[in-house]
């Protein structure tokens, strides 16, 4: 899950968080924003192959919530 915040006035990556499962991500992407710890949030998952490397495929965004870069919300599987 990455957070997004304000910086110097524009929209910056803040914090990317692990989370153990999809619907974790999305709930805790949500609860950010919503108590406004992050302007925005996306859920996203991603396999990951040889941890050591950080190899695997590429993140598939599941949610977004609050503000965030544009294009991103293009990046929904629906």
């Amino acid at each position: 899950m990455q957070l997004f915040v304000l910086s110097k006035g524009k929209l910056a990556p803040g914090s990317l968080l692990n989370c153990k499962a999809p619907e974790e991500a999305c709930r805790v992407a949500e609860e950010r924003v919503s108590r406004g710890r992050a302007i925005g949030a996306a859920a996203f998952t991603r396999t990951v192959v040889d941890p050591d490397y950080d190899d695997g495929g590429e993140p598939i965004t599941l949610a977004i919530f609050g503000t965030v870069p544009p294009g991103l919300a293009d990046q929904l599987p629906f």
